[in-house]
């Protein structure tokens, strides 16, 4: 079995009982450390329902997300005007950074909409977008390659979240395995997504469990503002707001107007 990153040979490291029933086992590539299961056919069955009730830390993510994601927003895409998230589940990041003033539609072929109605994909006059989220989607790619290609003819900028394969467990009892669900199928290094970026000619940026693959080039001030540790001294973080004001972009919340829009949307279906 090949990589389905870097395309070398793989070697198997254990087995899961996925969705408690099925034996699978898990590879590792000898190259950029890339973890994939073998060929997944149990993902129908996984994805009878697209968001598990082992995804206990929904809320939190989000909670996560909305003071992250702005500030990279704010210092690394000013000029952004409009955004996807895609594969987004119920459609609460794009609900609540639409409060926050930020347009964003939201992709789901799998999953209800229930928190931001009207501004799906197909809402949008656009196809094109400044930058495209995705959060704890990389790990759920059967074929990395041709899937992140697609989410990158949405747009040339990608943010997203994964975790990084540690280096300080058992990998096999790793939490992010998730074998009782069996959609995580794909598990990254930090070498395997650099591959990636570079397939695709892009550059990357990376904080934690959180990533950028653009084709632009960041200065510090930027990453400074971007990727700063929540647990810095408050002086110091202070300080870099105080240097970099510019980053700080005013914005007006969509609530009132999105309220006004799906007013109208419902009295010309009704």
């Amino acid at each position: 079995m090949n990589c389905n990153i870097c395309t070398h040979p793989t070697e198997k490291i254990f087995s899961k009982k996925i969705l408690l029933k099925y034996d699978a086992d898990y590879f590792r590539c000898t190259n950029c450390g890339f973890i994939q299961t073998e060929e997944p056919f149990w993902l129908k069955e996984a994805y009878n329902s697209a968001i598990t009730s082992l995804d206990i830390g929904i809320l939190d993510r989000n909670k996560f997300l909305l003071r992250e994601i702005p500030k990279i927003i704010d210092s690394c895409f000013p000029e952004g005007q409009i955004f996807l998230d895609f594969a987004g589940g119920y459609g609460l990041f794009v609900r609540s950074m639409r409060d926050l003033g930020f347009n964003f539609f939201r992709q789901d072929f799998f999953c209800e909409n229930i928190f931001a109605n009207h501004f799906d994909l197909e809402d949008s006059a656009t196809k094109q977008f400044d930058a495209v989220t995705a959060f704890e989607v990389f790990e759920h790619l059967e074929n990395p390659l041709p899937e992140i290609e697609n989410i990158l003819s949405y747009s040339e900028n990608i943010i997203f979240s994964t975790d990084i394969i540690p280096d300080d467990e058992k990998i096999e009892d790793w939490i992010y395995i998730a074998h009782e669900t069996g959609q995580h199928i794909a598990f990254y290094t930090e070498k395997s997504l650099r591959i990636v970026a570079e397939n695709f000619g892009k550059n990357y940026y990376r904080k934690k469990n959180l990533h950028v693959f653009t084709n632009k080039t960041f200065t510090q001030e930027q990453l400074d503002y971007a990727f700063h540790d929540n647990d810095l001294k408050k002086d110091f973080w202070g300080t870099i707001k105080k240097k970099n004001k510019k980053f700080s972009i005013r914005r007006e919340s969509y609530q009132h107007r999105d309220y006004l829009k799906i007013k109208e949307i419902l009295k010309r279906n009704a």
